[in-house]
């Protein structure tokens, strides 16, 4: 009963600071509460509010917060729906991984179906915000896929569950890369090969990445 109690007691405290299956990993004992990790193949995405900054030198900080907060409770609904894990907020930006804690069948699949999700939540909250008077928002995706080290990254006394490695850093640029090539979603060669499913992608070559060599990269959704 004790054991029960506190297990209860603990999903009550940290349901809202961690992602479900990260959540489930720390009641059944499998994720190791000390510093360091494990090498996995995961796909991992990384979003954006384009020209934030810009939006929110116009409005109150207390607007912003709710801006952030509406979005934030759309998007990241379509992460979990698709067992992903948010691992990070970025002032307006987002990080998640597919395929860790929990294994997934295909997790390009699986991020790129959060990625629409995310886009389609985008327009939902627009027709709200417009009918409010409020400017529309619009985001950027990048999605790269690879193996990361995924585990608990920090100090014995403050610690996060993420992930690190070139995978991470990759899948930040591509984000950056949507506003040049004008599409909403930008995945890797990686993850558009991991697909079962890439027609409605375009190619937009090899697009030249801060600090790292070129990518072949695909798009999705309007220019």
């Amino acid at each position: 009963w004790r054991k029960l109690k506190e297990r209860l007691i603990l999903k009550r405290s940290f349901s809202g600071t961690v992602s479900p299956v990260v959540m489930q990993e720390i009641l059944s004992g499998r994720l190791a509460p000390g510093l360091g990790g494990e090498r996995q193949y995961v796909c991992v995405l990384f979003a954006d509010i384009r020209s934030f900054t810009t939006l929110s030198e116009s409005l109150p900080p207390e607007a912003v917060i709710t801006l952030l907060n509406r979005y934030f409770d759309r998007v990241v609904d379509q992460i979990h729906l698709q067992e992903g894990a948010v691992v990070c907020f970025m002032g307006d930006g987002i990080m998640a991984i597919f395929g860790a804690p929990k294994r997934l069948r295909n997790p390009c699949e699986a991020a790129l179906a959060a990625a629409k999700g995310m886009q389609n939540e985008v327009i939902s909250l627009n027709e709200i915000l417009v009918k409010e008077g409020s400017a529309p928002i619009e985001i950027g995706v990048g999605l790269h896929a690879g193996e990361a080290v995924i585990g608990q990254v920090g100090s014995s006394g403050r610690h996060d569950y993420t992930a690190i490695g070139d995978v991470t850093n990759v899948a930040s640029r591509l984000e950056g890369v949507t506003k040049d090539v004008g599409f909403q979603i930008v995945c890797s060669k990686e993850v558009y090969e991991a697909l079962e499913s890439n027609g409605d992608l375009v190619s937009v070559g090899s697009q030249a990445i801060k600090g790292h060599t070129p990518v072949q990269a695909y798009g999705w959704g309007p220019r």
